[in-house]
């Protein structure tokens, strides 16, 4: 029973060693060889142009693009179909809602006149209410691989620290470390 206690402690003692070692070694080369990003809104069906993003979500996306651009380890692409990776952020909230309307002109399949439609559009989302940070691959088909790299955290896009980036930051930075480290050895 003793040298049973004495595993289990000794297990408890080590595990944060352990997860240290295995933290650096987890973060996917993809990582520390891409070129270029993307910043998008995450979305739950993955489209990436979506009207009906939150103010708050764009917003992210617009800081997270000027933190990229400032810490210079990824160049920007203009479209997502020319980066290597995608980061998908999302403001937290519980729920969000949204209304409006819209204009259509049908023209009939027989050849009759087309005709215009007007009509409200209403809808809605929920989800987490902490910020997220997440980083795919893009696959040469348009999709998405991943996520290689996540986090959620309260607050974590907000101005100006902008912690899940820096966090984010801090672990390419240290992975890459480690990389040109033993490298050296």
């Amino acid at each position: 029973m003793q040298a049973r206690k004495s595993f289990f402690v000794g297990l408890v003692l080590l595990a944060p060693i352990a997860f240290a070692q295995t933290k650096q070694q987890k973060t996917p080369q993809l990582l520390l060889n891409a070129q270029y990003v993307y910043v998008e809104p995450l979305l739950d069906d993955g489209k990436s142009a979506d009207p009906n993003v939150s103010p708050e979500d764009r917003q992210a996306v617009t800081n997270v693009t000027y933190a990229i651009e400032e810490w210079g380890q990824y160049k920007l692409a203009a479209r997502r179909s020319e980066a290597n990776l995608v980061i998908a952020v999302r403001k937290g909230r519980a729920a969000s809602a949204y209304r409006g309307g819209h204009v259509g002109v049908h023209t009939s399949p027989t050849g009759g006149p087309p005709r215009t439609e007007a009509g409200p559009v209403t809808g809605g989302e929920s989800g987490p209410r902490q910020d997220l940070l997440w980083v795919f691959a893009l696959n040469p088909d348009g999709t998405l691989a991943g996520p290689y790299w996540k986090n959620a955290q309260d607050h974590g896009l907000e101005t100006p620290n902008l912690a899940l980036f820096q966090q984010f930051k801090k672990d390419i930075s240290e992975a890459i470390a480690a990389q040109n480290k033993k490298r050296k050895s």
